[in-house]
């Protein structure tokens, strides 16, 4: 049998709809081609809103944390570490507001004495630090404090100005310059000395000898002289002043403190630092 033959047969040539028929298939066809779903777009539209707003959350809480930069200028110190005269008025913000002292001129001639006994011992530990007092004649009442206040602010300008020298040497020496052993058997060593943002390398030589020692059965210092030191580059002028050696670490450590002065754009500022030279077990200084 013939099954395309047969459908021919059977089906009529045309089929013929009334117009009611025409517009109940109209409606179905349109019905079918709508959505029955709207939740997609819903689920869609929340998600975006969610990471629009994790995005945004680190800024908005930048924002919040942000907090104005502080305006303490009781102990400025320059670009170029020009010295500055200390008004001991100045006091902390968080601090409430304190009545000044009641002084008798020769009170305040005692007080001004005892600031500037204080700011010598200051001075004589050559941290590199330059300060003074203004003049009597220029203090105002509001100026004066006590002696022991005085005292206590210039130990806390000098911890915070070693502590600063602290972090940009360390920073330094994270990757140092390479110890050099010169022609004539002396060794050079580089290291750093501070002033207020002045970070300057200076070059330390010396002449090292060790010996073989049978207890330890390893090299150990003997003798160190003829310590020098300068400059890497040549922006300000260093004079070295003094120094003094210590053999400590059982003969394995040079300690040496060395004092000098270094003047840059007129200013004056003197200084002491510490550098150590090492010996391995054969010798090799470093």
């Amino acid at each position: 049998m013939n099954i395309k033959h047969e459908l021919e047969r059977t089906l009529p040539a045309s089929i013929k709809l009334s117009e009611k028929e025409k517009a109940n298939i109209r409606t179905k066809i349109q019905k079918s081609d709508q959505p029955k779903y709207h939740v997609k777009p819903l689920i869609v539209s929340i998600v975006a809103a969610i990471l629009i707003g994790i995005s945004l959350l680190p800024t908005i809480q930048s924002v919040e944390k942000a907090s104005p930069p502080s305006n303490d200028t009781s102990m400025a110190i320059t670009d170029e570490g020009q010295q500055q005269n200390i008004e001991p008025s100045a006091q902390s913000v968080e601090e409430p507001p304190k009545e000044p002292l009641s002084l008798t001129d020769e009170e305040k001639r005692q007080y001004y004495e005892q600031y500037l006994e204080i700011i010598e011992r200051a001075m004589q530990k050559k941290t590199g630090l330059s300060f003074g007092v203004v003049p009597i004649e220029e203090y105002k009442d509001e100026y004066w404090i006590t002696p022991q206040q005085f005292e206590n602010d210039v130990e806390s300008w000098l911890e915070e100005h070693l502590a600063t020298e602290r972090e940009k040497i360390d920073n330094m020496l994270i990757t140092p310059e390479p110890v050099i052993t010169n022609a004539d058997g002396s060794t050079t060593k580089t290291t750093y000395i501070y002033f207020p943002d002045i970070l300057k390398t200076i070059e330390v030589t010396g002449h090292f000898e060790t010996q073989y020692n049978e207890v330890y059965d390893r090299q150990l210092f003997i003798k160190a002289d003829n310590i020098s030191t300068k400059l890497a580059y040549p922006r300000g002028t260093w004079e070295q002043t003094s120094y003094r050696v210590s053999l400590i670490d059982g003969g394995r450590t040079y300690s040496i403190r060395i004092e000098g002065n270094f003047d840059y754009n007129g200013l004056h500022f003197e200084k002491a630092f510490t550098i150590d030279f090492n010996c391995d077990v054969n010798g090799k200084i470093y």
